[in-house]
């Protein structure tokens, strides 16, 4: 099956299926429709005919005892939950993992962005991450990457480049979609060139262009948006977000604690949609970056659709939001996100609305999930030797090599030590007094200060950035780990250099993932092998190794776990949201400065 649906059947064969001349292949007979068009609830008869709907029709009609008929009397019938910002990477688990994972969810399709592999293993790594996606019958569209690696040289080291020429190449892969937008919006407002070329091949092919405005307002938004970019995933309160929709930026609603917008911003917004009238045609919903345990135990846009009805949204307008909202931005409504005559057969069914509990997933005509049984393909998901051992090191590590040292001969030093995100989205840059000792400037675990480092990991350059942060607030012992947006190279978070030192020469012989080290002895570890972003395990295994690392993490590291401390901390890196990021080059001003600063003041 082509994921795109362009290779398809004729439409003309559902002519005669709808005009009841010929029998269709599956009937769902009696359902309560969630349509999306008219937003409205109304019974339906649904005929598929192979992998399309031929029509939808008042309940009543007979049926030949050959076709296949799915009594859905008492049930909802929805189009299937298309998540238009994703990163299979992040949950650290294989396609065919995911798939299984959210087809039960109710997810049918989703556009992924593969800029995390890629930075790590270029246009290869990114092939074989389709591979895998083109035998689970998950939709995996295609965002081709928006910038490949995602900041210029000078600010933090990748392994992956993606040219204009490759952008284009990528573009003739059947499943593209749109380009996708995780870049620094600086870039675009200083008129960077490469970014300004991928901007300007998308509208001469005809794509969406997705990208990303924290905090952008007046002039420098509407520059934002001239330039080309149609969404944006960032908005961290409901005014940004009716700034956005009034200059007709779509919103895409990432949930997420601490870094984004929350459950109380989704009640002040379904109140505003209501007292103001807002138009909600340019919402949409995601889930960006989400890891196993979450995903198993919360659930993918069904646990976020949830948190939308409580919050005060109509069911049927929450749903919009996952599914022909989601299709008119990435232009692919014709054939997806409603129910309707001509549409893929994508559709769920739900026992209970409100709750979104899915019983049935069709994808393509096919049922691949009813009744608690899943009927894609399952099974371990081997990946090819090229994309494991990754670690790079220019030579083990040790703990001098991960001290900062003061600029003058005294017994403290004033440090800039960045914090984690905040409920606004942003990470600072906070100055502080630090001790020194034997030379060498020393963190304040009881202050919740640890020290930090980011070693280069692609190259083997021995490039290190040195610095501190307020992240995790680990007590005890250090984390070491290969997941850190967008370069992932590895960062070195602890109470003391000597097991930051441990944690990351283990990170290295295990291929990546995360190592926590206390008292000179490794205490948990979760293996990632494949590009030292994703396991070959099942989910559970990989959940509960997770779950188990945060638990040593609380329990022995005395580690701050509160509002998922542990994957924002996975975004201290990442040097295109603002205000900064710590990259192998140090700390960097992501704002408007774009430029590095020194740790030590």
């Amino acid at each position: 099956m082509d994921k795109s649906g362009r290779n398809e059947m004729k439409r003309r064969d559902l002519i005669g299926v709808a005009l009841g001349v010929d029998p269709p292949d599956l009937v769902v007979r009696s359902a309560t429709l969630v349509n999306v068009l008219s937003r409205e609830l109304h019974p339906a008869d649904i005929l598929v005919k192979d992998s399309r709907i031929a029509a939808v029709l008042e309940p009543g009609g007979a049926y030949d005892r050959s076709v296949r008929v799915i009594e859905a009397e008492g049930r909802f019938a929805a189009p299937g939950f298309i998540d238009p910002h994703v990163h299979l990477e992040s949950s650290m688990i294989t396609v065919a993992e995911y798939a299984r994972a959210v087809i039960p969810r109710g997810t049918t399709m989703v556009a992924a962005d593969p800029h995390e592999i890629g930075n790590v293993l270029g246009l290869p790594g990114m092939k074989a991450l389709f591979e895998e996606a083109s035998a689970v019958p998950l939709r995996v569209m295609l965002r081709v990457p928006g910038r490949i690696p995602a900041v210029p040289a000078w600010m933090e080291t990748s392994n992956g480049e993606l040219s204009v020429a490759d952008t284009r190449a990528m573009f003739d892969w059947p499943e593209a979609v749109c380009l996708a937008g995780d870049i620094n919006p600086n870039l675009v407002l200083r008129q960077d060139q490469e970014q300004l070329e991928k901007f300007e091949l998308a509208d001469e092919l005809g794509v969406t262009i997705s990208g990303q405005s924290p905090g952008l307002s007046g002039r420098a938004l509407s520059a934002f948006i001239a330039a080309g970019p149609e969404d944006s995933h960032v908005a961290s309160s409901v005014d940004e977000i009716v700034e956005n929709t009034r200059a007709g930026m779509r919103t895409v609603l990432a949930l997420r604690p601490a870094r984004r917008l929350e459950a109380t911003h989704m009640m002040e917004l379904a109140r505003r949609v209501a007292e103001d009238r807002l138009d909600t045609r340019l919402f949409q919903l995601c889930t960006d970056d989400i890891h196993a345990h979450d995903l198993l135990h919360e659930g993918h846009l069904d646990h976020r659709l949830r948190a939308l009805i409580q919050a005060g949204f109509d069911p049927v307008e929450a749903f919009q939001f996952a599914t022909i909202n989601v299709a008119q931005g990435l232009r692919v409504d014709r054939d997806y996100g409603s129910i309707g005559p001509g549409k893929m057969a994508d559709i769920v069914l739900l026992d209970d609305l409100r709750a979104v509990t899915v019983s049935t997933a069709i994808i393509a005509g096919e049922i691949v999930y009813t009744d608690g049984e899943y009927r894609g393909p399952t099974g371990s998901v081997s990946y090819p030797d090229w994309t494991k051992s990754t670690i790079c090191y220019a030579k083990p590590l040790t703990a001098a090599d991960l001290s900062l040292r003061p600029t003058r001969n005294a017994d403290t030093a004033t440090v800039r030590c960045i914090t984690a995100p905040t409920g606004r989205g942003k990470k600072t840059a906070t100055e502080t007094e630090l001790s020194v000792l034997d030379g060498v400037i020393v963190p304040a675990p009881e202050r919740g200060i640890n020290a930090l480092a980011v070693v280069e990991r692609h190259k083997a350059s021995g490039e290190i950035g040195r610095g501190f942060a307020s992240s995790l607030k680990l007590r005890r012992g250090a984390i070491a780990c290969s997941v850190n947006h967008d370069a992932h190279n590895v960062m070195l978070l602890g109470a003391n250099h000597e097991d930051m030192a441990l944690a990351g020469n283990r990170l290295a012989e295990i291929g990546g993932g995360y190592v926590l080290a206390c008292d000179g002895e490794i205490v948990a570890e979760l293996a990632l092998p494949i590009a030292g972003l994703m396991s070959e395990a099942s989910i559970e295994e990989v959940a509960s190794d997770l779950t188990a690392l945060e638990g040593a993490l609380n329990g022995i590291l005395g580690a701050d776990l509160s509002d998922k401390a542990l994957i924002n901390m996975n975004f201290l890196s990442l040097p295109n949201i603002p205000d900064y990021g710590f990259t192998n080059k140090g700390l960097v001003a992501s704002d408007k400065r774009m430029q590095l600063v020194e740790s030590v003041i």
